[in-house]
This record gives structure tokens, C-alpha cells and sequence, in this order.
């Protein structure tokens, strides 16, 4: 290799390596991660039973206004419920989730106002690490707990 082909593969190399060096943040920043929920101002979660091929109910939880909507998607008997939990330190300092309030129900096989969703509103200080708590019951029966990724109320 002469001189002049070893001076022409450096060059294109270092822009090679410029082009990707200015390249890589662009995509790390448009890639969704684990905490996109936040950018989103929502959560949600759904139970299904297992070898289910559809989702038995979602409880999506909305950032601002502290609003938990509920729906229950199968008229197969189980209702679907929805509570939010709170992450609170206790008296040693070390953090628990935590129930806040009461749940929020929707059952298919009963009706229900809002176009299919129950709604619930709570009241959460702002800042508070909160996540959506979902299952399934049926007359006092419950299965198929699911927890949604944490978010700041």
C-alpha cells in the first residue's frame, strides 16, 4: 500500500468515525427505554389468564390529574380491578409499596358508564413514586396480580 492509498484509508476513517460519533446520541435519544412512561404522562397494566390469547382487563393510570381508568374486556365473570400503591419509606427509612385509598372495579357483565371504562379520581402530592396495582376478581376471588412501572404522580 503506497503512501497516498495509506493517507486515503486514515481520512476515511476518522470520517467514519466522526459521522458515527455524531449519530449514536440522535438514536440513544429517540429510543424508547424503561422510563418513557413518564415522557408519556401515563401507565397501565393488564391481567390476562394464563394461556389467555386476550388481555382480561387494563387500569391505566394518568399523571396529571391522578385519574385511574378501568376496563374490563371479557364478560367472563371475573371484574377487573385497579389500585394505585405509593412508594413510602417506613420508620427505619427503608421503601414499601403501599396501598392509596380505595380500588377502582369494572365489570363487563354489569354495565358501566364512560364508554366502556370506570373512572376513578384520587388526589396524590405531586412527586410521589406511584404504580398501578391490577387484578382480577370474581365474588371475593382474586387472581392474576400485575404491578405497571413506576411513575411520579
Amino acid at each position: 500500500m503506497s503512501k497516498i492509498e495509506e493517507i486515503q484509508m486514515i481520512r476515511k476513517i476518522f470520517r467514519a468515525a466522526v459521522t458515527v460519533s455524531a449519530v449514536v446520541p440522535l438514536v440513544l435519544a429517540a429510543a424508547p427505554s424503561p422510563a418513557s412512561a413518564d415522557n408519556d404522562g401515563y401507565v397501565w397494566a393488564c391481567w390476562a389468564a394464563p394461556g389467555g390469547n386476550i388481555n382480561g382487563g387494563c387500569v391505566k393510570f394518568h399523571q396529571h390529574g391522578e385519574i385511574l381508568e378501568v376496563r374490563d374486556h371479557l364478560s367472563e365473570g371475573w371484574g377487573t380491578r385497579g389500585q394505585i400503591q405509593k412508594l413510602t419509606p417506613d420508620s427505619h427509612g427503608v421503601y414499601h409499596w403501599v396501598n392509596h385509598s380505595h380500588n377502582c372495579f369494572d365489570d363487563t357483565s354489569i354495565g358501566n358508564a364512560g364508554l366502556g371504562a370506570t373512572t376513578c379520581n384520587y388526589a396524590i402530592n405531586d412527586g410521589i413514586v406511584v404504580r398501578v396495582h391490577v387484578w382480577a376478581s370474581r365474588s371475593g376471588d382474586t387472581r392474576y396480580d400485575i404491578y405497571s412501572p413506576e411513575i411520579r404522580a
